[in-house]
C-alpha cells in the first residue's frame, strides 16, 4: 500500500478510521467518507483516493468476491444435507 496525499496518510490508517462506519452502512460513499474525513480530521484526499480506501474496507469486512465462490461446494453439502430431494433439482 502506497503513501498517499501531502500529509502521507497511509490507506491501512484511513481504513481503520472509517471501518466502524463501512461496517453500517457498506454503501458508505467516497463523497460521504470525504465530507466525514474533512470535519473530523482535516484530511482532502481526491474521489479515487477515498474510492480505493473504501474498496479496502470492504475487502477487509467481506472478504474478496473470488473466495466466494470456494464456498459453493459446502453450502451445496449443506442443502442437500438439509434436503436430500434437492439433488434432482440443482
Amino acid at each position: 500500500m502506497g503513501v498517499w496525499g501531502r500529509r502521507g496518510v497511509r490507506v491501512e490508517l484511513l481504513a481503520h478510521v472509517i471501518e466502524g462506519k463501512v461496517r453500517l452502512c457498506l454503501n458508505y460513499a467516497p463523497r460521504n467518507i470525504m465530507q466525514d474525513l474533512e470535519l473530523e480530521l482535516g484530511i482532502r484526499l481526491t474521489y479515487m483516493q477515498l474510492w480505493r480506501v473504501r474498496e479496502f474496507v470492504r475487502i477487509m469486512v467481506l472478504g474478496r468476491p473470488a473466495d466466494y465462490y470456494k464456498l459453493l461446494p459446502l453450502m451445496y453439502a449443506a442443502i442437500v444435507r438439509a434436503n436430500p430431494r434437492v439433488i434432482g433439482v440443482l
